[in-house]
């Protein structure tokens, strides 16, 4: 073997790895024809005439043929390319004998089964005369198998050069540079991508087949650190740990280890926590409200308004009778209006005792024992007192002339002046000429006339009349005494104080008092000693 002139290759086995042993690479082939042997497929020579290409034998009872290549050792190999003949005037005679071909590999010398090749011509198509092949596999031998006859013809080969290319086994890429010791199969990878066989990486924390990333989750040297369970699908940069496809819901932060600031939560913590009680926040993840909802939300979330019919905390409330079945407010429950016999802000009192109807304007009427009326009807449950008939609220008071319960009964009609009785009771409060006891039914046996009746109210009026009288001058008497008590008072005041002010004297002469003048003496204060006496 020898080297390519095709400069894209990766490299040439007889160039990177067999060196300078040129002649460790042999070839044989399942027989010859004339002096073409098989070793004209190595020399070097790209010559395409028959005379410098191996050729199989054209025996009548060939039933196969192949050329095979022993490259000295297990090779990885990437790629076959070989020169056939091609001096048969066109492409189509030069390569008829080669259609339906196969390339196969082996580590030994049997003749490998059709599974190992890594490339069989389908056989229906005109094939060009320099050909090549991808044949990544791991081998020692590298064959060349035709087992179908062009007609009259038996299966044979016309091969005039072969160049296998690839690296020792344990390498890949560019000239072979690189090592496959990331492979738990340090001895085999893909020569050109370094992708690791079955067995998968040496580095069990890393991801096969290539095996150069960490696996979900790890980060750092040889992949032994973890990342934040937090990261988002488990994904961090594989040298600093930070988190690359974001957090989980209700974390943030560069490696996702901070829960969703005071109101927020959710998915990158866009969430806002809304009504959580008492301006509370919420669960980070979740957003629910651990210590429930303002007064008008409900809901874990506390998102959702009241419906119609409740109000406050978690509206846990049901509103009261509003008018016409309206919706209170959701916050505190007041209605703009009350059903019948209802009264307060939230409509949720029945009217007081002894009222009832709209707005409890309403008084109740004469219910029997003194029970209330029923709040919105007005309607007393256990009837009517005596004295009032028997309707439903009560208020219909008996006409005059009747009295007792439903008013079924009548007054005797001897009431004095022809007044009616009692409507409840059926007494009088006096009875006519010649009638007795409460009712006035019971016919007196000592006549009083009416004269008689009238004097004795004018007495009993006169009596009242002098009582008034005399308490009303005691009043007076009270008062006079007062009047002359306070009277004596000031006249004491003002004699002591005429005495403090003209009790005044000069040196040597004694000046005449008020005290010790003399009746009928006039004093001059201005010229005390210049004294007349009053006129009477």
């Amino acid at each position: 073997m020898h080297e390519s002139r095709d400069n894209d290759v990766t490299a040439t086995l007889c160039i990177n790895f067999i060196r300078d042993q040129i002649n460790i690479t042999t070839v044989e082939s399942s027989s010859t024809y004339r002096l073409n042997n098989a070793s004209f497929a190595i020399d070097g020579d790209f010559s395409q005439v028959i005379r410098r290409c191996a050729h199989t034998d054209v025996k009548r009872d060939i039933q196969e043929a192949w050329l095979r290549l022993d490259l000295g050792e297990i090779y990885s190999v990437k790629t076959v390319k070989f020169w056939y003949r091609n001096d048969r005037g066109s492409n189509y005679q030069n390569t008829i004998r080669l259609r339906g071909y196969s390339i196969r590999v082996s580590n030994d010398t049997a003749l490998p089964p059709p599974e190992s090749s890594c490339y069989s011509d389908p056989g229906n198509v005109t094939l060009p005369t320099i050909i090549e092949k991808d044949c990544e596999r791991t081998a020692s031998y590298v064959w060349f198998y035709q087992d179908k006859g062009n007609g009259h013809e038996v299966p044979m080969l016309e091969i005039c050069e072969v160049q296998v290319v690839g690296c020792e086994t344990g390498r890949y890429g560019e000239n072979c540079s690189n090592t496959c010791d990331h492979c738990k199969n340090k001895d085999h990878c893909n020569i050109t991508s370094g992708s690791c066989d079955i067995h998968g990486c040496a580095n069990q924390n890393m991801i096969p087949p290539l095996c150069s990333h960490c696996l979900s989750g790890l980060y750092g040297t040889n992949c032994s650190r973890h990342c934040s369970q937090l990261c988002k699908e488990k994904r961090c940069d594989i040298s600093l740990g930070t988190c690359l496809s974001g957090c989980e819901i209700g974390y943030t932060g560069t490696f996702c280890n901070i829960t969703c600031p005071y109101g927020r939560y959710g998915d990158s913590c866009q969430g806002i926590c809304n009504n959580c009680l008492e301006s509370s926040t919420c669960h980070h993840v979740s957003g629910v409200c651990a210590s429930g909802c303002n007064e008008g939300y409900k809901g874990e979330q506390c998102n959702t308004a009241c419906t119609m019919g409740e109000y406050g905390r978690n509206c846990e409330n049901q509103c009261g009778h509003c008018h016409n079945h309206e919706a209170c407010n959701r916050f505190d429950g007041r209605c703009r209006d009350c059903e019948t016999g209802y009264q307060g802000l939230r409509c949720d009192n029945e009217c007081r005792s002894g009222t009832y109807g709209r707005n409890c304007s309403e008084t109740c009427g004469a219910c029997l024992d003194g029970t209330t009326c029923h709040h919105i009807y007005g309607h007393c449950s256990l009837g009517c007192r005596p004295g009032w008939k028997s309707t439903p609220t009560c208020d219909d008071p008996c006409p005059p002339g009747t009295f007792g319960p439903n008013c079924i009964n009548k007054c005797s009609g001897n009431c004095l002046h022809q007044a009616t009785c009692d409507k409840e009771t059926g007494k009088c409060k006096a009875c006519s000429e010649g009638w007795r006891n409460d009712f006035c039914n019971e016919k007196s046996k000592e006549l009083t006339t009416d004269l008689d009746k009238m004097t004795l109210e004018h007495l009993m009026l006169d009596n009242a009349r002098i009582s008034l009288e005399m308490e009303l001058l005691k009043k007076e008497s009270q008062k006079i005494t007062i009047e002359s008590s306070f009277l004596k008072i000031k006249d004491e005041y003002l004699r002591l104080k005429m005495q403090s002010e003209f009790q005044i004297f000069t040196s040597g002469d004694p000046k005449i008092s008020i005290s010790e003048k003399k009746p009928g003496q006039n004093v001059n204060v201005d010229n005390p000693e210049s004294s007349t006496p009053s006129l009477k």
